[in-house]
């Protein structure tokens, strides 16, 4: 992964579940400095199950009062177009933006077409078996607080972008 002097994004969402109607109940965009652009809570349209609160933390209680998927999708795109964009497990989570417009009833964006999405667990692997970020974070010595939640896996993905790709 070529970042430097590149100026980039981290995403990083937290969702209802892995399956075909998975969507995203919460989303975070950092800069390459760190600044957060957006932390925020989605209301889904089906209710989260019970094994994946258990996860991440995300009860249907603190999505009840927030703004759908429609509603934020808005500001993420103006956010990430034109940008390149790290996500750790990049196919996963543009997988969830798509399923996300698709369950609020929405056409999908081009996603692809819109931003330089770049995976950061695909290059961190080199073509060896794909690692979870907080076991590559401890590898490096990075702290793996607030690990499933959106703006603490974006904090541990630019984190381990920084130690790997532009200290390195």
């Amino acid at each position: 992964m070529n970042l430097r002097n590149t100026p980039f994004l981290v995403l990083d969402t937290e969702t209802t579940g892995l399956d075909a109607r998975a969507e995203i109940c919460q989303i975070a965009i950092v800069d390459h400095n760190g600044t957060v652009l957006i932390d925020q809570l989605v209301k889904p349209v089906l209710p989260i199950p019970a094994d994946v609160i258990a996860i991440h933390g995300i009860t249907n209680e603190k999505v009840a009062n927030q703004p759908p998927w429609r509603t934020v999708r808005e500001e993420v795109l103006r956010l990430i177009t034109g940008q390149t964009v790290v996500i750790y497990n990049a196919a996963f989570d543009v997988r969830m933006l798509i399923q996300s417009d698709t369950m609020s009833n929405l056409s999908p964006a081009p996603y692809g077409q819109l931003a330089a999405f770049q995976c950061a667990m695909k290059a961190y692997a080199r073509g060896s078996r794909w690692v979870k970020l907080g076991q590559a974070c401890s590898a490096h010595g990075i702290p793996t607080h607030h690990a499933h939640s959106a703006l603490g896996d974006c904090r541990m993905t630019l984190a381990l972008v920084r130690k790997v790709w532009l200290e390195g």
